[in-house]
């Protein structure tokens, strides 16, 4: 490793610096050791024994750049500043109007190291952004404010995987905010969230999913949304290749999207159903429970429903479904096998011979009310199957009758 050139140095701990400062004497230190001087009481440079008529901590980008660059180059890993939190919490001890302008100063240096040519000070500053929008409403109104979006959304397609994880994150936290969910969106947010969601990492692709979710909570952006071709074609491929966190938020996602009713056509229109329906056989716990309630959903559209009825190699998965999962799962399965029955004999047929009758006499039993009411429509198909049979029907039908069975439930 190359030797450390002086310059790098901190004057007081003389360790390589990490967040470079300079104070009013022109002198530069290093952020935290120098701020510890100051919070000891001291008003003099510690260097040149001037008195100090201002503390204020000026950063030094050009020095930190360079030190970022010679650590790169020289495999030596930086100490994470940690000086965001700091300022922050002096901002919070002074007046209202001192503390507003002290924040503006804080994202104002943040923006300049968002335009660095140093991948590090991007990577650091981003990140900062992303912890400050979590702060509170005030900061993430003064991050909006000072046209920080326009500064965020390119890094989205920056092609670094840590700045574009950090910077779709940054967007769902400052979406938190109704009137900044409008605000991002008209901003242009939709477009660079579902690039990430399209090209990013793993993490960065789910992370975006989730940030969709946030923006499609205001009905108006639900609509925006959904009609970007590509906005549910890139959810749907995420559920599809995506890993267990990025199926699980990609399901929420499109549900979230999917109550706007126009977006439910879209979404089944381009295999939405199947590959829910697929995914029913290899998924268990919450995310089937997600993937029946965006089933359920997509059923009470003519599309969804005829979609569904078409997949009759999906039955048997959800009378096992009916039997054996989850109260909540049982509901939506119940509701989403009477949409399927509704729209075609033959899988009331198939339900039927794979046991959905006696598990939906369970339901109408022991299920939650919702349950119970699509237990008792799916049971009045069953039955009326059963009346109009003919001879050589393939409906099995048991030895007790329909009308005996519910005299013993009831007593």
């Amino acid at each position: 490793m190359a030797e450390l050139p002086e310059d790098f140095k901190c004057p007081i701990s003389l360790e390589l610096m990490n967040d470079p400062v300079i104070l009013a004497t022109g002198q530069t230190y290093n952020r935290s050791s120098i701020q510890r001087w100051l919070d000891a009481g001291h008003r003099s440079c510690p260097k040149t024994k001037q008195e100090l008529k201002d503390t204020k901590l000026i950063p030094n980008y050009a020095l930190r750049s360079l030190i970022h660059q010679w650590a790169q180059a020289n495999g030596v890993e930086l100490k994470k500043p940690s000086d965001l939190k700091t300022q922050l919490h002096n901002a919070a001890n002074n007046s209202e109007k001192e503390a507003l302008k002290q924040l503006k100063a804080i994202v104002d240096s943040l923006l300049r190291r968002l335009s660095s040519s140093g991948l590090q000070m991007r990577r650091d500053a981003i990140k900062d952004v992303r912890v400050l929008a979590k702060e509170s409403k005030d900061t993430r109104t003064c991050i909006a404010e000072q046209g920080a979006i326009a500064h965020i959304l390119p890094l989205l397609s920056c092609r670094d995987a840590q700045i574009e994880e950090n910077a779709v994150v940054a967007l769902l936290n400052l979406s938190v905010d109704d009137e900044n969910k409008v605000g991002l969106v008209a901003e242009g947010a939709v477009d660079a969230v579902v690039h990430a969601l399209k090209t990013g990492s793993a993490d960065t692709r789910a992370s975006a999913a989730v940030t969709i979710t946030s923006l499609a909570m205001v009905d108006v952006n639900k609509a925006t949304i959904g009609s970007r071709s590509d906005a549910i074609s890139a959810l749907i491929k995420l559920l599809a290749e995506g890993n267990p966190r990025g199926k699980k938020e990609a399901t929420t996602a499109l549900y979230s999207l999917c109550i706007y009713v126009d977006n439910r056509s879209r979404a089944v229109s381009q295999g939405l159903v199947s590959i829910l329906l697929s995914l029913l056989s290899c998924e268990g716990g919450d995310t089937a429970e997600r993937v029946l309630a965006l089933l359920d959903l997509l059923a009470t559209s003519a599309e969804g429903r005829m979609a569904a009825g078409r997949l009759e190699s999906a039955v048997p998965v959800l009378v096992g479904l009916l039997r054996s999962g989850s109260p909540r799962a049982k509901e939506n399965t119940a509701a989403l096998l009477y949409a399927m029955s509704s729209a075609s004999k033959k899988i009331t047929i198939l339900a039927y011979n794979a046991g959905a009758f006696e598990h939906s006499m369970d339901l109408l039993h022991r299920g939650t009310i919702r349950a119970k009411r699509k237990a008792s429509a799916l049971l009045k198909l069953f039955e009326e199957l059963k009346s109009n049979a003919s001879e050589g029907s393939p409906v099995k039908i048991p030895t007790r009758s329909f009308a005996a069975i519910c005299s013993e439930l009831h007593h």
